[in-house]
């Protein structure tokens, strides 16, 4: 059966619609945090999510980004609304002008949710505008509606004319529980009403992985990797065990923060036996180095530890960060990375952290002899460092090697005065900068 398909739209691009009275927030900048968010969750639920837009740099026409929704059961457009009045405070949901297919039902549960989730001083609302030639008058509900869609609608998230709601969408981890309650509401309307934290990995608990999966994937993945790694590979299992905690879930997390072991761009090295990036906070430092591969190993066991649950820890303290860990913060794998952790804390502040070891995780449990049960081998890791040059203007710097990666930022040119990069990693066509800026596609570079 085809899954359920979802379209979701961040209502501006760049840098739009500066509040008035808190200038930090910039809705452009809260519904695109937003919308990821709830692309997150919603697929956890078991929906298909498509985003009208790959980057929030980056505009599309009004009517296109709504009928970018063909297929969907269900379009939204996340915004926030303004006026000329600091005391008002009501989300509003924005639907068909017609009623079309009873879609006020779902419009009403969301403006509900919203209302009590931000608390705001006046109850949420539905509303409706009409063109003045007949028709949708917003661009966006036109299209979704020239899709062929019911369930389509603009999320007016209270007004950021209003100092408390714009400071309350200040914040990552007031968006995050917005976005779960928006999301368990869309779910149950459309009968996909399973927990999301049931799709999720449990950092407590017996690993599921072999060593000799891991093993497997790490030659796939690194076909240099030192035997020494292959051989401390049982210490993950063994230490997690001994702390009740999944030592697949450690290695797959030490595969991400290595490069595989490769090193390459890590702010650690193999001689510090840590493998996690342990007291790495900041760029320039080097981290805590520990005696042994196995001493290294339980700090990393009892650091996840610390964030999975509250339990006491069953060995000795070998982790000198356990302390400063709000304990059972972080109980799953996705919620590692601070960004989608609905408490605001995690390991590491990069975006989709947690879904990047889940990724590394899949593949090790999917692998047999270096490759996945599909048969498709394991792509390798390069680690030759080179320089480059852009062979355009500007250039997205991306946070890892693809498009689906969050834009850190751009390489711009001037003709005539272009400068050369130093690459240090390259996978599946992209680059990673030494400069720790991110990845660029090397499509649109040269070797010099």
């Amino acid at each position: 059966m085809a899954k359920k398909k979802i379209c979701i739209d961040a209502g501006h691009y760049g840098k739009y619609n500066r509040s008035p009275v808190e200038a930090e927030y910039f809705e452009s900048d809260a519904m695109w945090k937003l919308h990821l968010m709830q692309k997150e969750i919603l697929e956890g639920y078991g929906f298909e999510v498509i985003l009208t837009r790959e980057s929030q740099g980056a505009d599309r026409d009004l009517y296109d980004r709504g009928h970018a929704a063909k297929g969907c059961v269900l379009f939204i457009s996340d915004h926030s609304n303004a006026c000329g009045s600091e005391s008002v405070d009501y989300p509003v949901v924005y639907r068909g002008y017609d009623n079309i297919g009873n879609c006020d039902e779902l419009a009403k549960k969301l403006a509900n949710v919203i209302a009590a989730t931000m608390g705001t001083a006046q109850a949420g609302r539905t509303a409706t505008r009409k063109g003045s030639s007949g028709g949708e008058y917003y661009g966006v509900l036109r299209g979704a509606r020239a899709a062929g869609l019911s369930d389509y609608y603009i999320l007016e998230h209270s007004f950021h004319t209003n100092v408390k709601t714009a400071k309350w969408l200040l914040n990552d981890a007031n968006l995050r529980e917005l976005a779960e309650a928006e999301c368990r509401v869309i779910a149950e309307h459309y009968g996909m009403d399973r927990k999301a934290e049931d799709r999720m990995v449990k950092i407590t608990g017996k690993a599921e992985a072999t060593a000799e999966q891991m093993a497997a994937y790490i030659r796939a993945a690194n076909p240099s990797v030192p035997q020494s790694v292959v051989n401390m590979i049982p210490l993950y299992l063994s230490e997690g065990e001994a702390e009740n905690i999944r030592g697949d879930v450690a290695f797959a997390q030490s595969c991400l923060e290595t490069g595989n072991f490769t090193f390459s761009g890590s702010a650690v090295t193999f001689s510090q036996n840590n493998f996690c990036g342990m007291g790495v906070t900041a760029n320039g430092e080097s981290g805590n180095s520990f005696d042994t591969p196995q001493l290294g190993i339980r700090a990393q066991i009892q650091h996840l530890k610390a964030y999975a649950n509250t339990a006491k820890l069953k060995g000795e303290c070998m982790d000198p960060r356990f302390a400063l860990v709000s304990r059972g913060c972080a109980p799953y794998v996705e919620y590692l990375g601070i960004q989608e952790n609905p408490k605001g804390k995690g390991w590491a502040a990069g975006a989709g952290y947690g879904s990047k070891i889940r990724k590394i995780l899949d593949d090790i449990r999917g692998t047999v002899g270096g490759q996945t049960e599909s048969g498709s081998e394991i792509p390798a890791q390069s680690s030759g460092t080179y320089m480059i040059e852009t062979t355009c203007e500007s250039l997205r710097i991306r946070e890892g090697a693809g498009t689906g990666y969050n834009i850190t930022g751009y390489i711009n040119e001037k003709p005539g005065h272009k400068k050369k990069y130093t690459i240090i990693e390259e996978k599946s066509g992209w680059g990673r900068l030494k400069s720790g800026a991110g990845w660029i596609s090397l499509t649109y570079t040269r070797r010099v």
